[in-house]
């Protein structure tokens, strides 16, 4: 066989291959389709179901709230709520007393005392000499300008 004829051979079963399946996929499609439109339909169909159910439990809440809201007792005051009210007073109290100490201080014009801190010196540690600190501080950085210096060169 030749290089052609093998070329040809290859070039129709491929297009019959490409032709059948084309063809089944098309034979296919409608069923699809219509499978697709049916699911949509049910999917529909059960969502407006759920949200007629909602409307009707909102319903039956808002008429339940609003019956309990007229049947409803007065609340009795309790030692928490007396605790709250005295707490609220008691700082209210406090706030109309703040209040007239501040008006007073308007009224007295005298000048308020300012008191100034300055910071205090670190006091010298006892028994350590300044000048062997400085001696010490100085053959160290000699050294290790020493040091420096020989090991970059």
């Amino acid at each position: 066989m030749s290089r052609t004829s093998r070329t040809l051979t290859a070039l129709a079963l491929g297009l019959a291959l490409a032709s059948g399946t084309a063809a089944v996929a098309a034979a296919a499609e409608p069923d699809q389709l219509a499978q697709r439109k049916a699911l949509y339909e049910s999917q529909l169909e059960q969502n407006l179901q759920a949200r007629d159910q909602l409307a009707q439990r909102r319903a039956l809440y808002e008429s339940q709230l609003e019956q309990n809201l007229t049947n409803a007792q007065p609340v009795a005051e309790d030692q928490h709520d007396r605790l709250l009210g005295a707490l609220k007073a008691g700082q209210a109290a406090r706030t109309q007393a703040a209040v007239g100490q501040l008006r007073a201080g308007e009224r007295n014009l005298d000048p308020v005392p300012v008191a100034t801190i300055a910071p205090q010196p670190v006091p010298a540690a006892d028994g350590i000499d300044p000048l062997a600190v400085l001696l010490l501080g100085l053959a160290v950085g000699a050294a290790a300008t020493a040091t420096w210096t020989a090991a970059s060169r």
